[in-house]
């Protein structure tokens, strides 16, 4: 006995929806069956070495007024050190440096306003007795690197240094 073959909507469904159904399990089978390729790791600097540098516009803030006769103004000037994108980076030296640097950092440009708002946001939120300790400040540090990771990638930002720190 002869099968009919099936014509039209039938032979669509009938032929096409097993055959899609085996394609789309065998994609999801060697998606899932890879294995991930992670990106090449940039290991941290060496003795000195250090990555490209973001730095920020110095800034003046309002401290909290929780110290009566305290300082009520910090200026703040912030640094971020990079993970460069390769580790030849590292051995670059003058003007070849530079134009590197340039373009290693063009990327995070546009997070420069969001870590202008949590260098801010960040440091109003301490007092004067506070940031006048240098375990004050090293808190403030760790507050501050946390911050610049969570906006820029952890993966991304290997440090934070102060380059101005003077409170009024």
């Amino acid at each position: 006995m002869k099968l009919p073959i099936p014509r039209g909507r039938r032979a669509i469904l009938v032929l096409g929806l097993p055959l899609g159904l085996a394609a789309a399990g065998a994609l999801v089978f060697t998606q899932m069956s890879a294995t991930p390729k992670a990106p090449p790791a940039i290991p941290d600097p060496g003795p000195a070495q250090f990555g490209p540098m973001l730095a920020l516009d110095t800034k003046v803030i309002n401290l909290s007024l929780a110290t009566p006769g305290g300082y009520k103004y910090a200026k703040i000037g912030l640094t971020i050190e990079m993970r460069p994108s390769a580790e030849s980076f590292y051995k670059l030296h003058g003007t070849e440096r530079t134009k590197e640097e340039t373009t290693e950092l063009a990327p995070f440009k546009d997070g420069v306003p969001l870590l202008v708002d949590a260098v801010g946001a960040t440091v109003a939120a301490h007092d004067s007795s506070t940031l006048n300790s240098a375990d004050g400040r090293a808190a403030l540090k760790v507050e501050l690197l946390a911050a610049a990771k969570k906006i820029l990638g952890p993966e991304n930002v290997i440090d934070v240094f102060f380059t101005d720190f003077v409170m009024q």
